[in-house]
């Protein structure tokens, strides 16, 4: 399901991801107008450790546990989740749904799209990645 990038919500969402509130409005634009709903049921495994990263998770509602091989981690609103699968090609935690949720995906091939609008979104990802990578 595509989304009106210029629906409030959407864009609210956005404001409040850390990495992308100092984005400009229209990088936000861009980036919003990428993103597929996706539904989730509680227990539903949305990515899974070793698989390919095809897409990157934005989290509208609900709680998202990530397993990591020694530990668990939650994700609620606001949080994002996939950017280390997306950058370096294969998952390293399963993301599984708590309870009913909602996401916005940003599917892979849209960000060398994003990339000639929204320079920036690289580093941003890169950064997420690597501070992740760095808590482990």
């Amino acid at each position: 399901m595509s989304l009106d990038p210029t629906a409030p919500d959407v864009r609210r969402l956005l404001t409040r991801v850390p990495q992308l509130a100092q984005a400009p409005f229209e990088a936000r634009d861009a980036v919003a107008a990428c993103l597929r709903a996706r539904r989730t049921a509680p227990g539903e495994t949305v990515i899974s450790r070793g698989a390919p990263g095809d897409s990157l998770y934005f989290v509208v509602e609900g709680e998202f546990e990530v397993a990591l091989s020694d530990r668990s981690l939650t994700l609620g609103p606001g949080d994002f989740f996939g950017e280390i699968g997306l950058l370096y090609g294969e998952r390293t935690a399963t993301v599984s749904s708590r309870a009913q949720g909602l996401l916005l995906a940003l599917p892979g091939e849209y960000l060398a799209r994003l990339r000639g609008v929204f320079p920036g979104i690289q580093a941003i990802l890169e950064k997420a990645a690597s501070e992740r990578i760095q808590r482990r």
